[in-house]
């Protein structure tokens, strides 16, 4: 990704839910590397509640979907309900149909197979946020 994509990403702060402990230590030291703020939990019940303490905090929610007490669908429903404009990429090692239809169907902005690929989600964050501005334009 090149410097001036990274420019309009690297404010953003990002909440990010993995389970998977190796994983996690090496996607969310990546990602403490490329934003300036990012919120890392464990499962989707932790994910919501650190969405709760501060429902204007995130910028952009990046989530496994399978995780113990609450999946990443279950916990970005709950989120929608709260706070329906905030943008969710969903990561997966699974590419269940019915995974990816209840996705859609709660307005998953992106889903991104395991094994994780850095440049993926940097275009897909990018590709959310110049869609954002050019919205803010248009209005």
């Amino acid at each position: 990704m090149n410097q001036e994509k990274m420019d309009n990403i690297k404010d953003l702060h990002i909440l990010y839910v993995e389970d998977d402990k190796d994983i996690q230590k090496l996607f969310g030291n990546v990602l403490h590397k490329l934003f300036s703020d990012v919120t890392i939990a464990s499962d989707g019940e932790e994910g919501l509640d650190l969405f709760k303490q501060d429902i204007n905090k995130f910028d952009f929610i990046v989530s496994d979907i399978q995780m113990p007490q609450m999946d990443g669908l279950d916990m970005i429903e709950e989120i929608k309900k709260i706070r329906a404009d905030i943008p969710c990429i969903l990561t997966t090692a699974h590419g269940e149909f019915d995974y990816f239809m209840r996705a859609n169907e709660l307005g998953i902005f992106r889903y991104i197979q395991k094994p994780l690929d850095i440049d993926e989600l940097l275009e897909a964050i990018n590709d959310f946020q110049c869609g954002l501005e050019v919205k803010k334009i248009d209005l």
